[in-house]
């Protein structure tokens, strides 16, 4: 009964990340096409390195670039915790199943004992 509901929000976490890591590279470079001028190399250098402490210093069109990148990073990571929650949660809901009378566990097999 899990299975399927798992594997749907499993898919539908998995898309978003892809949509999210997306976003978040064509906005980053994006960014880094909106510093221009030879005084901002030492900020795209860093932004390529340490992304979290080059988007705070960024300024303008670039800073606005960079919060969107911000965002998708957070969605990205959300969706990978969740996508990791719903495949742990469907083992252990299809590791226990019920006992059935064809699995070996019915009344003829301990009379037969």
């Amino acid at each position: 009964m899990i299975g399927p509901i798992a594997i749907t929000v499993l898919a539908l976490t998995l898309a978003t990340a892809v949509a999210s890591w997306v976003v978040a590279a064509v906005y980053g470079v994006r960014a880094l096409v909106a510093l221009e001028g030879p005084d901002q190399k030492p900020l795209r250098k860093l932004a390529l390195y340490a992304w979290p402490f080059a988007a705070r210093r960024m300024t303008g069109a670039a800073g606005e670039y960079a919060a969107v990148v911000n965002k998708a990073i957070v969605v990205f990571i959300v969706c990978i915790v969740v996508a990791a929650a719903t495949v742990s949660l469907a083992t252990n809901y299809n590791r226990y199943t019920a006992p059935r009378a064809d699995m070996g566990f019915g009344a003829a097999d301990v009379d037969a004992a």
